[in-house]
Order: C-alpha cells, then sequence, then structure tokens
C-alpha cells in the first residue's frame, strides 16, 4: 500500500505524521524555560488559528537513549537506525529495554521496502511514520519515511556481532552488510531524555496531536548540560476520508507558521539522531 493508500497491498501505509523541530539547547537550561516556552506555543496556536490546550501540570519522563551501529557505520550507510531507550520512573530503571530498529530515508520506497519483521512476532510493535522536519527556507517543510519495528528485551550487551541483531531481524542478511562486524554504541554516546507532554493541538475533523518537547543532554554527574531541543507533535493517519485530509493540511499550515514565532528557538539541523552521528543527515 503506497502513503496515499494506492498500490500493492505489500507495501506499508503510513499510520502516523510526526512534525519535528528541533530547537537550541541553551533555551532550556530549567524546568521554567519549559513552561514559558509552552505559554509561546499557546500563544502562537490562538494567533495561527489552532486549537491548543496545555497540561495543567507539567510533568517530565526521563529515558536512557543509545545508539548501536558499527565503526564504519554499516547500517547508517544503509539508512538503519538501532535504538535502544530505557525508561526511568521515578528515577528507578524499567526491567526491559526498548529496542527501535527504523529504516529511514527521504524516499518512502526505500523506507518501504525494509521488511521490518521480527522473529519475536508476538512482542513486536510497528509503526510506520512520515516525519516533517522543516525545510531550507523558512516556513516550508520536507518528509521522511520511518519505518520502524519496536520490542521491549530484558538486558542489552555493551558490544554484539551484527549477526546478533540479523538473528532477530532476518531482512538484515540480505542488505549485504558484513555481520561478522562488531555493533558498539555510536560515538560511546549515552544520553539522558527528559521528555514533557506539554498539551494537545486540534487542527478539526477530527485530528488531534500530543504536543512533547524532548532535551537531549549528557548524563554529568555536577550539572546538566543539555545538548539539543526538540518540539514535536504526532497525528495519527486514519485515511478515513477528504475531512480527515483537511485536518492533516491544517496540521502542515500549523507547522509551516509556527516556524515564524519559534525563529529565535530555531537549531540548525534536521534530527537528533544526525547530532549523535555527527553528520546533518537525517
Amino acid at each position: 500500500m503506497s502513503k496515499d493508500g494506492k498500490g500493492t497491498s505489500a507495501m506499508p501505509l503510513v499510520t502516523h505524521r510526526e512534525f519535528k523541530l528541533l530547537l537550541k539547547p541553551e533555551k532550556f537550561p530549567s524546568r521554567r524555560a519549559v513552561l514559558e516556552f509552552n505559554e509561546l506555543l499557546h500563544r502562537a496556536a490562538e494567533k495561527l488559528g489552532v486549537r491548543y490546550e496545555p497540561v495543567e501540570s507539567l510533568d517530565s519522563q526521563l529515558r536512557i537513549v543509545q545508539f548501536y551501529d558499527t565503526k564504519n557505520q554499516d547500517l547508517r550507510k544503509n539508512k538503519l537506525i538501532f535504538r535502544i531507550r530505557q525508561i526511568r520512573q521515578g528515577g528507578w530503571p524499567d526491567e526491559s529495554w526498548e529496542l527501535t530498529f527504523k529504516c529511514r530515508a527521504p524516499s518512502y520506497e526505500k523506507a518501504a521496502e525494509f521488511d521490518t519483521d521480527t522473529t519475536m512476532t508476538k512482542l513486536q510493535k510497528k509503526k510506520f511514520k512520515e516525519e516533517l522536519i522543516r525545510g531550507t527556507a523558512p516556513g516550508t517543510m520536507e518528509s521522511i519515511f520511518s519505518n520502524n519495528v519496536i520490542v521491549e528485551y530484558p538486558e542489552i550487551p555493551l558490544e554484539a556481532p551484527l549477526s546478533r541483531l540479523a538473528n532477530a531481524l532476518p531482512h538484515l542478511k540480505t542488505i549485504g552488510v558484513d555481520l561478522n562486524e562488531t555493533m558498539a554504541i555510536v560515538a560511546g554516546a549515552k544520553v539522558f531524555e527528559l521528555q514533557s507532554d506539554l498539551g494537545t493541538l486540534s487542527f478539526g475533523h477530527g485530528v488531534t496531536a500530543r504536543a512533547t518537547l524532548a532535551v537531549w543532554a549528557r548524563p554529568v554527574p555536577d550539572r546538566f548540560e543539555p545538548l539539543v531541543a526538540e518540539f514535536g507533535f504526532s497525528t495519527h493517519v486514519l485515511g478515513k476520508d477528504e475531512k480527515e485530509e483537511k485536518g492533516q493540511r491544517a496540521a502542515d499550515d500549523f507547522f509551516k507558521s509556527l516556524q515564524g514565532p519559534l525563529h529565535d528557538y530555531l537549531y540548525a539541523g534536521t534530527t537528533k539522531t544526525a547530532l549523535i552521528y555527527g553528520d546533518e543527515g537525517a
């Protein structure tokens, strides 16, 4: 199925549209800065004719984030990403890790052709996302596509051969990478992610989105050192009718128009993953 609902049934259908804006890390030195950002978002939404309901009480969730790849970045070169994340509830770690494998590419077809089926069929959850990022000119946007599979797993290795990942994700064996290569944490980077739910955006015609702010920081014991921040909101794609299409177009228009009021916050770059890899790719 193609992204517009046409084509062969073998192709996955976009399930979510995720809008993302990278923000300057120095803008978020404290919790108060997040509250001020949410007030700015509320004012901007009102001016742009979008209903916004901020959360009554701002709370944050801490997650530990790591990316794995080979020394030669074999996954990255094939538009593949392997991310491991653990939630810390009240400071306590979850009993399992969230393992996410994705094929992310500018082309819908490139992302869709990777078979994300795992050998842990009963545990896997899938999402196919159209990710909207800002374009090269102010008030514009571009699409990248992300074909995701998510599995909860009780433990993670510090290092592991690529063959171990391929045993769980059989399609990886078909793309010509050396499965004997060892995976390790990309750039040795273990990141603290503080994510806050900000509120709910309503675009009409039944299309709503949860607005969030994520701040990535270095795990430095004696100070808070943010690396980058990301504002985002995600709409669920039901593909029901033309009314929903109008709501999705309203979300597009809001994302492009919002870049004006947030101009002083915007950070150069595309995604948080690119920051860890030290490049400008998606």
